[in-house]
């Protein structure tokens, strides 16, 4: 649970403090007033990335040259602070008073997760996406996930590069059997996670579109009647033609469907943001059962692309779930119905 967050030179917001409230914290402020960026920047802290920009160097202001997110973070074992700076020399985190390789650590306490007027991009945009937000839960419930993860990542690295070098076959062959043995693990935990999270999303799914037809369906990333490593074998000359590798984990994707169709055929835009909302809604009530640490689920404008009563569908949703929750609107009228602990009104990037 975030309890504090500093920010120093992120987007709009050049110095910010903020406490936030452990149940629910409201802001309220102009559109570019700073709202999402400071969702943004909670972001950050937890993942190393934005949810806006792929770049880093976009999320700095004019005339800066780093920035800092720093937060304190309840836990089990008591109180944490993180930070994650960016500049000149890249990306630095730090937990605990110690440096950290990776943002592994942080996550791993501050499980986050945002719902933002563009999530129904989850449903209609390519596969990277819904494949990231998967592996986030898989790594919150399955804890061995993030080695074999890694252990796969680094054998399609150096598979990758034996294509590009021109593929020498002894060299191909070896790293095709470290990258089907993790691919095969990787593809069991995500599974089984799926499998596990299914009941949770269509409970949620059913509320937000008061109808029973919303399903997901997960596909690995290479022919399900077949073994890795041979389609690894298989796909050979095409990998070398197109000097990448085409099957795999990497490759794996979650398909969305409503009354037995393909969601992106189906639903309308708002109904895309209600099925998006509801796996991630979803991710967060089954972790919630498996005693993960209560998550902070950030809506920015939820009012946006829904109708009064869907809007209050999503909220009602909301209330359920056992996570921290930050919420921002353009108007007062936007926070009807959350019971909020804290609320601050920000004017170009100050908050109040």
């Amino acid at each position: 649970m975030l309890t504090t967050i500093d920010i120093e030179n992120f987007r709009c917001i050049r110095a910010a403090h903020l406490e936030l409230d452990r149940q629910a914290t409201g802001i309220v402020g102009e559109n570019g007033s700073g709202k999402t960026s400071l969702l943004e920047s909670i972001y950050f802290l937890a993942h190393g990335r934005s949810f806006r920009a792929n770049q880093r160097e976009k999320l700095l202001p004019p005339q800066a040259d780093f920035l800092r997110i720093v937060g304190r973070i309840e836990t089990p074992r008591g109180e944490l602070v993180a930070g994650i700076e960016y500049g000149g020399q890249g990306t630095r985190a730090h937990l605990a008073g110690q440096g950290i390789s990776g943002i592994a650590e942080i996550a791993e306490i501050l499980p986050v997760q945002v719902i933002d007027p563009g999530v129904h991009r989850l449903i209609e945009e390519g596969s990277a996406r819904r494949r990231r937000l998967l592996d986030w839960g898989v790594f919150h419930v399955k804890h061995e996930f993030l080695g074999i993860w890694r252990r796969y990542q680094r054998a399609l690295q150096q598979r990758n590069a034996a294509l590009r070098s021109g593929g020498d076959e002894e060299l191909l062959v070896a790293w095709e059997r470290e990258l089907s043995a993790a691919g095969h693990r990787v593809d069991t935990l995500r599974a089984e996670y799926a499998a596990q999270l299914l009941p949770y999303f269509v409970d949620i799914a059913d509320q937000l579109l008061g109808a029973q037809g919303a399903r997901f369906t997960y596909r690995r990333g290479w022919a399900a009647d077949q073994d890795l490593a041979a389609q690894l074998v298989e796909s050979r000359p095409r990998d070398q033609r197109l000097r990448t590798t085409t099957v795999g984990a990497h490759r794996a994707d979650v398909s969305f469907f409503f009354e037995g169709a393909p969601a992106r055929d189906r639903v309308s835009r708002g109904q895309q943001k209600l099925l998006a909302a509801a796996f991630i809604l979803g991710q967060l009530a089954f972790q919630a059962a498996q005693g993960a640490p209560p998550a902070c689920l950030m809506l920015d404008d939820p009012a946006a692309e829904l109708d009064v009563d869907n809007l209050g569908k999503l909220l009602a949703a909301v209330s359920k779930i056992p996570a921290q929750l930050v919420i921002t609107s353009v108007h007062e009228s936007g926070l009807e119905g959350v019971k909020l602990g804290r609320k601050f009104h920000v004017k170009q990037g100050n908050f109040l």
